[in-house]
């Protein structure tokens, strides 16, 4: 039997957002980089559609508390969440499989939380024009996700060279944050469900699971973003 200390178990808080000062929404998070989650949080659930529907964004980490305002002009119903609406996802990418698997362990090799406890989520985004990443950790898969896509919105990246890695399984509620964004390739170290399937097929993305060894790795969609390995 092992004995952990707690000081080794990941860390979780309540993080609750105030929406132009009116108590929002409370999640558990782990409490770092909540400025990003919070941008990308936001972003995904279609609140905001750019950093600039933003007038502040306050975070106190050590608090969990984020206060967000809308700009002047940006209206909506606190107490409803809008409809998020998809068009088709316009990336230009030709990445080689051997990209992702690489990607994918220099993703965990850079995650110290992920390392120290093996009960954290870990997510990249890489710029594949560049090779600029992002790594983020959290204890939920979906938070590390809007981590990342937080810091792609900060830096301004182009939503069709960005490349999204995760350490869980891509959701449909994750496929909606990439295909809100933009990104056209979902990377998972496990598997990617039907739903998500289905919806990166309507809009266009590729989504790859199991990113391990090239024996492993599943490609469930058309693939046109990747190049697979010729083999004899």
């Amino acid at each position: 039997m092992t004995t952990l200390q707690s000081a080794q178990a990941p860390v979780e808080r309540p993080t609750t957002v105030y929406l132009n000062d009116r108590e929002w929404l409370t999640v558990q998070t782990t409490p770092a980089d909540l400025d990003d989650w919070a941008a990308g949080y936001l972003f995904g659930e279609g609140i905001i559609d750019r950093l600039t529907d933003l007038s502040r964004l306050v975070v106190e980490s050590d608090r969990g508390l984020v206060w967000a305002d809308l700009a002047p002009g940006r209206e909506l119903d606190v107490d409803s969440r809008p409809p998020l609406h998809f068009g088709p996802v316009v990336a230009r990418l030709r990445v080689p499989e051997e990209h992702l698997l690489r990607w994918m362990k220099e993703m965990l090799a850079a995650a110290p939380l992920y390392q120290e406890t093996g009960g954290i989520h870990v997510a990249m985004g890489v710029r594949a024009d560049t090779g600029e990443r992002f790594v983020r950790e959290d204890i939920g898969r979906h938070n590390a996700v809007d981590k990342v896509l937080g810091a792609a919105l900060k830096a301004d990246w182009p939503p069709g060279q960005v490349v999204v890695l995760t350490s869980g399984r891509i959701s449909y509620e994750m496929c909606t944050r990439l295909a809100r964004f933009g990104a056209g390739l979902g990377v998972s170290r496990t598997a990617a469900t039907d739903q998500a399937f289905r919806l990166a097929t309507e809009v266009g993305i590729d989504l790859v699971g199991y990113a391990r060894t090239p024996a492993s790795l599943t490609v469930y969609t058309q693939g046109s973003q990747i190049l697979r390995r010729v083999t004899a």
